[in-house]
């Protein structure tokens, strides 16, 4: 793979940063390019040189959270090895909300907008349909279709941890885990 200028990358870099910061000052919807640049101090020409549009930034931004999905194949391909792969990308995640817990609350709290959370549900339910469909391929045989199951457990994940952020966190991490792992094995 070639390896990317470090222009770019630094490019990148300012651009999502301000878009975040700008996110912890007012909702995604009422955010512009324009806003965007004079945050990160580049020319407008330059945004569209790299991304579409805001949608396409911000989908940039959030592919820290593909990170944990894209581990490695559990190497038991049966539904049991496929729930122990899900509770580690569980804990990945969740360990980096609590990690950053005010940057993701104030992004929750003032980005309440379909958009926000749609593009972030997109993300998760697309991960994980393409592992329950690969669990289908290694012949694991799943109680529903796994793009019915797909939705239901981003659905589930999103409303779970809203409320964990929203709530200052009101159980520990571990015992997020804990009632996640409960919940998958049930």
């Amino acid at each position: 793979m070639k390896d990317v200028d470090l222009r770019v990358k630094r490019t990148h870099k300012l651009l999502s940063e301000s878009l975040v910061s700008l996110m912890i000052e007012k909702p995604f919807e009422k955010i512009s390019v324009v806003d965007i640049c004079e945050r990160a101090m580049v020319h407008r020409a330059t945004f569209y040189a790299h991304f579409e549009d805001k949608y396409q930034l911000l989908r940039y931004c959030m592919s820290s959270f593909e990170k944990p999905f894209d581990k490695e194949y559990p190497t038991s391909h049966d539904i049991e090895g496929y729930k122990r792969y899900y509770i580690s990308v569980a804990t990945d995640i969740i360990l980096e909300l609590e990690k950053n817990k005010a940057l993701f609350k104030s992004l929750i709290r003032k980005n309440k907008e379909e958009s926000l959370t749609a593009n972030i549900r997109y993300v998760i339910t697309d991960k994980i349909k393409g592992k329950l469909e690969k669990c289908e391929e290694n012949s694991v045989k799943l109680p529903v279709p796994p793009e019915f199951l797909a939705h239901f457990y981003s659905g589930g994940a999103m409303n779970i941890l809203e409320w964990w952020l929203e709530n200052d966190m009101p159980v520990s991490s571990e015992k997020i885990i804990e009632y996640l792992d409960i919940l998958i094995r049930a």
